[in-house]
């Protein structure tokens, strides 16, 4: 992203506000910094508590060859941004809002929009970024919460993710840090779609409530279908 394209879709030079989502990627603090220092957000906030994934950030950061002196036990995955976009990045801690609590899609945004007001900022316009397998999620999880909020919410997925056939075995490509194995992607993938599909069983208006309609192409649900259906065969031929 950059001025041009930001300006050609949305005739703005930069945002209020860009919400950085904690999830198990250390590539998203660096993509924060870049987006900051070109002067595409006035203030970054990061989103993110102790959740059930947060095991993941601890191990990435510990695996990787400078972050791993970030203390990381028992800390929140907010926090853990915020010490690298200081100590790495060298972003001053007042362009830097931390909401530390929350831990799930629905509470982010719950708890990120109650910390804008707490310390009074008024903001109209938001770029969101997170996990790219949980982006669609989150930006669904914002829309819902925020409906009675006159801002423009700009979802923007920091990479995609690629899957090749090396050797006859599917590879992640594009990601530095390896941050899923193959089997956690592929799990995390299966799970988003029945939870964006506006089911009694999903987290839309039809189900939980937790985010707003998502409309899931036809094309997207038949390979999904089939990818469970081969899951479990091979998962038959394992027994």
């Amino acid at each position: 992203m950059d001025k041009h394209q930001l300006f050609k879709k949305y005739a703005i030079e930069s945002v209020d506000v860009l919400i950085i989502l904690g999830s198990s990627l250390t590539s998203l603090p660096h993509l924060a910094a870049d987006i900051f220092n070109q002067k595409l957000a006035k203030k970054i906030m990061l989103v993110g508590g102790i959740g059930h994934s947060t095991h993941y950030l601890h191990d990435n950061i510990l695996m990787h060859p400078y972050l791993k002196t970030i203390p990381t036990n028992n800390r929140a995955e907010a926090d853990i941004y915020k010490d690298i976009l200081v100590q790495y990045y060298h972003i001053e801690e007042q362009n830097i809002l931390v909401e530390n609590q929350s831990t799930n899609c629905g509470s982010n945004a719950k708890e990120a929009l109650q910390l804008l007001r707490n310390v009074g900022i008024k903001a109209s316009s938001f770029i969101l970024m997170q996990d790219p397998t949980m982006q669609l999620r989150t930006y669904a999880s914002f829309l819902h919460e925020w409906h009675n909020e006159q801002v423009l919410l700009i979802n923007y997925s920091p990479y995609i993710p690629q899957i090749i056939l090396q050797n006859n075995t599917p590879l992640l490509t594009d990601i530095d840090e390896k941050a899923w194995d193959i089997g956690r992607f592929v799990s995390l993938l299966l799970g988003e779609i029945p939870r964006l599909h506006d089911t009694s069983l999903g987290y839309g208006p039809r189900g939980k409530n937790f985010i707003s309609h998502v409309d899931i192409p036809h094309e997207i649900l038949e390979c999904h279908k089939r990818l469970l259906d081969d899951l479990q065969e091979f998962l038959k031929k394992r027994l």
